[in-house]
């Protein structure tokens, strides 16, 4: 009997199956563009945040030990252009390590230097006016008649690379005012002198960085400091412009993290698991965004440590408050308290037991007032309130009642336990002008000081 061998059938595409593949296809192309869209935007945010952060540190930084210019400058305008003390006053002008030197040039020659080490020495008699490196500075301080930063650049004195301020000097003579007397100068090293900006941090955030500016000696892009090895390239970057003195620089930050779309990329491989996940991570990157929007929003509104409204967000509040109020032509009240002897208890229990007892103090004053009385940390242990819809025998009754809650109840903390008292200054706001009230009751808790502390006093007119 012959045995039937079936013939192999040919393979065909499934129709079914091509648009299945096709479909799963669109939906990870969808998944993984929705997912890298979103984490650019957190990471854009995160980025946006330490630019904004390190450009204003930079300038500060800079512009800080540069600015030692005007105490010299101060000197010799005193003693009308004779500086006969230099080596006096000046270490205590360069009493920081990222000053190498300190200057004056009269008639834009050097006279004085300190200190004489590192090869500063032979900085003496340099004319600051020759065509050298560095003198482009000088020439445009003298033009703007205000200080300038120079450099980066090396020096051959020395031998190192330095930032330069230099600052023009004008004294009034007998025979003509403002006349040009020379030039002081703070020279820095560099890169020391960026150390405290802290620009370490883009590192510890997977960022890379490059501050960079056009060099006025030739024209040409310069980097200043960066944290690569190689030259990053790419389109997701974000540069911002630093105002240091007359310096334009730029700081252009990179994220750091590619890595992770190929991971996401082989996750997507598994079309059930990504079909699954996809709710997943849309909700939970869009979660992340309003995490740190309300984050972002909750920084900008309260205080750290007490979880109050702070100084700023106070006096927003307060305005929209007296809008309401001068429609219905009502009273409104501003409260300044202060914790009495507050420095006394950090001195003696130290600073973590003293903000307990601001913790605590909040806490009793959010107890005792209406809850929409804006209440505020106004700076230090000095807090704030604003009451409306009120008179002056509720404010005053109000006034007591936050003062014995402060001191009819010890404050306990790490075994130890003592009596804190408070302050009050109380102000009528008249013609709704929040800035007068606030310097009346300003007044009147400096009265309630004087008067022995732990005591509240109503600003009056005649008893000011």
């Amino acid at each position: 009997m012959k045995k039937c061998i079936a013939g192999k059938k040919p393979f065909r595409l499934s129709a079914m199956a091509m648009l299945s593949f096709l479909g799963s296809l669109a939906l990870c192309s969808f998944i993984i563009g929705v997912t890298i869209v979103n984490r650019e935007n957190i990471e854009k945010l995160q980025m946006e945040q330490l630019i904004l952060e390190k450009t204003f540190r930079i300038n500060e930084v800079i512009s800080r030990l540069l600015y030692r210019t005007n105490s010299l400058a101060t000197l010799i305008i005193q003693k009308y252009g004779i500086m006969d003390n230099f080596d006096i006053v000046a270490p205590t002008i360069a009493n920081d390590p990222t000053i190498l030197n300190i200057l004056i040039a009269p008639n834009s020659i050097v006279s004085n230097i300190y200190p004489l080490s590192d090869g500063n020495d032979a900085v003496l008699g340099f004319n600051f006016f020759d065509e050298n490196i560095g003198n482009k500075e000088a020439i445009a301080a003298m033009e703007a008649g205000a200080l300038v930063l120079g450099g980066p650049f090396m020096a051959s004195a020395q031998g190192a690379i330095i930032l330069v301020g230099r600052l023009p000097v004008y004294i009034d003579t007998p025979e003509e005012k403002n006349k040009f007397w020379g030039l002081v100068s703070v020279t820095l090293r560099f890169p020391q002198a960026l150390d405290d900006a802290g620009l370490n941090i883009f590192n510890n955030q997977g960022f890379t960085y490059e501050l960079w500016r056009i060099s006025p000696d030739t024209n040409e892009r310069q980097v200043i400091a960066s944290n690569y090895e190689h030259v990053k390239t790419g389109s997701r970057f974000i540069e911002k412009q630093v105002h240091v003195l007359n310096a334009d620089w730029y700081l252009k930050v990179w994220p750091d993290r590619v890595w992770y779309n190929h991971r996401e990329n082989l996750a997507l491989i598994i079309a059930g698991i990504l079909i699954s996940l996809l709710v997943f991570f849309v909700m939970q990157n869009n979660i992340e965004l309003k995490r740190m929007r309300v984050i972002l929003e909750g920084m900008a509104k309260t205080d750290p440590l007490t979880g109050i409204f702070n100084r700023r967000y106070f006096m927003e509040m307060a305005l929209i408050n007296i809008e309401k109020e001068r429609r219905l032509n009502g009273e409104c009240y501003i409260i300044i308290m202060d914790l009495d002897r507050f420095k006394s208890i950090n001195d003696t229990y130290g600073h973590v037991i003293g903000d307990n007892v601001l913790i605590e103090a909040t806490s009793r004053i959010k107890a005792n007032i209406r809850p929409y009385d804006l209440f505020a940390r106004y700076g230090g242990e000095e807090f704030i309130i604003f009451a409306s819809n009120t008179d002056k025998n509720s404010i005053l009754k109000l006034s007591e009642r936050l003062r014995l809650s402060i001191c009819s109840k010890e404050f306990e903390c790490n075994d130890v336990s003592f009596t804190v008292s408070a302050s009050f200054g109380i102000a009528n706001m008249e013609k709704y002008d929040i800035g007068k009230a606030i310097v009346r009751a300003d007044k009147a808790l400096y009265k309630a000081k004087e008067n022995g502390r732990n005591r509240a006093v109503f600003w009056e007119e005649n008893k000011a």
